[in-house]
Order: C-alpha cells, then structure tokens, then sequence
C-alpha cells in the first residue's frame, strides 16, 4: 500500500504521539490499530451505518481493517513516523471504501438502487 498522507498531517500525529511514548514494537497489531484509531478519531464516535448491525461498531470495524493491512507488513521494522502514516493511509481508505458502501445500501434500502 502506498502511503499518500503527509507526515505532518493532523492524524499521523495524533497516531505518533499514542504510539511513541511505549514500546510499540512489543504490542500486538490489534492494540496497535485500536490505540490509532482511537487517536485518529480523537474520542469521538463515529456515526452508525445504515442496516443490520453485527455487533461492531465502526472504531472495531476499522481496527480490524488495520489489522489486515498490517498481517502483510513487517509493521514491527517501521519507524513510528512511517507506521503512523501507514495506518492513517489505510484508515482513510477504509473509511472511503465504508461511505460508499452505506451509500449503496441506503439506496437499496430505499428502493432507489
């Protein structure tokens, strides 16, 4: 996955400085997404998508997306500065992949699509 999020973007440091002060390296990808996540979003929640829910909430969902993207990385080798970018990158990519889905579902829920 190519990283298109600058370094200086307002979501990579918020990333950088949940990851930074710890030994990242040591936790495990699921923690690693959860606490980016959690720091891209600032604390807030996202809003739930239209239709039959599975018990995740959006945060879960995308952290688990994360998750993916880093199984096909060796994440632990990476700067902080790069992990952040690269998770912030896949986020952002997951939560466009996301919009789009719940446009069409709302459009096929309302009959239109």
């Amino acid at each position: 996955m190519a990283v298109t999020v600058p370094a200086g973007d307002a979501r990579v440091v918020a990333v950088r400085a949940a990851l930074e002060p710890f030994g990242w390296q040591s936790f495990t990808a699921q923690l690693v997404c959860s606490r980016a996540v959690a720091a891209m979003d600032g604390g807030q929640a996202l809003p739930r998508p239209r239709g039959p829910s599975n018990g995740m909430g959006p945060q879960n969902e995308c952290a688990e997306a994360l998750v993916q993207v880093l199984s096909a990385c060796r994440w632990r080798s990476l700067t902080v500065d790069r992990l952040s970018r690269l998770l912030v990158d896949a986020a952002q990519t997951w939560r466009q992949e996301r919009a789009w889905f719940d446009i069409r579902l709302g459009l096929l829920l309302d009959g239109i699509g």
